[in-house]
């Protein structure tokens, strides 16, 4: 087995961005190139067709040696989509829900006492939202192309907008602006964080909290399935606090959070940019981790699987990543706890989506956990599966 370098349908349309999306900068080093990637993970695809209509991506990592960012330098927004089929929930699992009740109790804690104001910005389907309304909130307003409609019990006292925001759009006060994985997302990263602080200042000076993944967490488990084209921007802590006080914020708080995978930074509107070290060279020593990583993976599901077919856990970004560069012709599924996600198919290979119910599961010969922090629970509901094949952690 070997990983997939299929040329991409896009390889001659993608062109290198000479310039750094976070601080301007020209001074660009390293290099991190994979074709044949899907564009989308965390869309829904109704048939193998659809599927493969979002292959062929192009993953040319820079670093800035500048601010330190690590982007993707091919990166071409057009090709994404965040509508109504966009899905990138992860509540399904109990060990997210716990990250999601630390993080929620920490910022209503801090920032939230008697009721308090809260507007999202990219809420998703308000996952987040519930839960602070839950804790008291008393005014709760989120912002997502992809957010639910205003129905249902579940989301009473919750305001929806189905659009982008910026500061134009906010005309009352709030005590906290959360963004929570946006920031990866979004292309011109340094007007997007400056615009995140004109918001916090037309909020009445509302902190603001950001989460994101921690780059350097990537780097020391050699995580192949954690970089991928909807990621357009990887931040090492120093490296995104840096470009948040340039974009004119003051770090409150910084710390990793789930199981160090994410980094949550606390800010307040300040008046200066960041003179702040942020070090570099992390893209090669990333390049010398993951070669190590996918020859060991590889090996690992070969032997682990035997004669039998095999499944990866986790439809979410890391799943589908890891199903287009294992997946071969043994790869029978790819299991996932989102009832919304089982029975479609995955971005790209085109693999089927099932439920930890399935008939089929205790037959395979391998499965492969995508995610370190949910392999206890996964654990548990296979041993009620009476599966004895063999299991293998990324």
């Amino acid at each position: 087995m070997s990983i997939a370098t299929t040329p991409s349908a896009f390889d001659s349309a993608a062109a290198l961005r000479p310039d750094c999306p976070g601080c301007g900068g020209v001074e660009l080093s390293g290099e991190f190139r994979r074709s044949g990637q899907p564009v989308m993970l965390n869309y829904r695809c109704d048939s193998v067709a659809k599927a493969k209509e979002f292959g062929g991506g192009v993953l040319d990592l820079k670093e800035c040696r500048r601010c330190g960012l690590i982007f993707n330098a091919a990166f071409d927004g057009t090709l994404i989509r965040y509508d109504a089929f966009y899905d990138n929930r992860q509540g399904f699992s109990g060990a997210f829900r716990e990250h999601l009740d630390h993080v929620a109790c920490g910022l209503t804690q801090r920032y939230l006492t008697d009721g308090g104001r809260v507007l999202e910005v990219g809420c998703g389907r308000g996952e987040f939202l519930r839960l602070l309304r839950a804790r008291g909130c008393a005014r709760c307003v989120g912002y997502d192309t992809s957010c639910p409609e205003n129905r249902g019990e579940e989301n009473a006292g919750i305001d929806y907008v189905r659009s982008y925001v910026a500061a134009a759009d906010v005309k009352e006060e709030f005590d906290l602006i959360v963004c929570r994985h946006v920031v990866e997302h979004v292309e011109e990263i340094g007007p997007f964080l400056a615009e995140l602080a004109r918001i916090a200042r037309a909020a009445g000076g509302a902190r603001v909290a950001v989460e994101t993944p921690e780059f350097e967490w990537i780097v020391d488990h050699g995580c192949i399935c954690d970089v991928f084209y909807e990621h357009c921007n990887y931040f090492a802590m120093p490296v995104l606090a840096g470009l948040c006080e340039r974009a004119g914020f003051e770090v409150i708080r910084h710390e990793r959070v789930f199981g160090d995978q994410y980094q949550l930074i606390e800010l307040k509107v300040g008046s200066g940019p960041s003179t702040s070290p942020v070090g570099g060279g992390r893209l090669a020593r990333f390049n010398k981790a993951i070669r190590k990583k996918e020859s060991e993976l590889s090996n690992a599901i070969r032997h682990g699987r035997g004669d039998a077919g095999w499944a990866i856990w986790g439809a979410g970004a890391k799943g589908v990543t890891l199903s287009n560069l294992l997946g071969d012709a043994n790869l029978e599924a790819v299991i996932d706890s989102n009832p919304a996600k089982q029975g479609g198919f995955i971005p790209g290979i085109g693999t089927g989506v099932i439920s930890p119910e399935d008939e089929r599961i205790p037959r395979l010969g391998l499965i492969l956990i995508a995610n370190p922090m949910y392999e206890v629970e996964i654990r548990e509901v296979l041993r009620l599966q009476a599966y004895t094949g063999n299991m293998l952690v990324v």
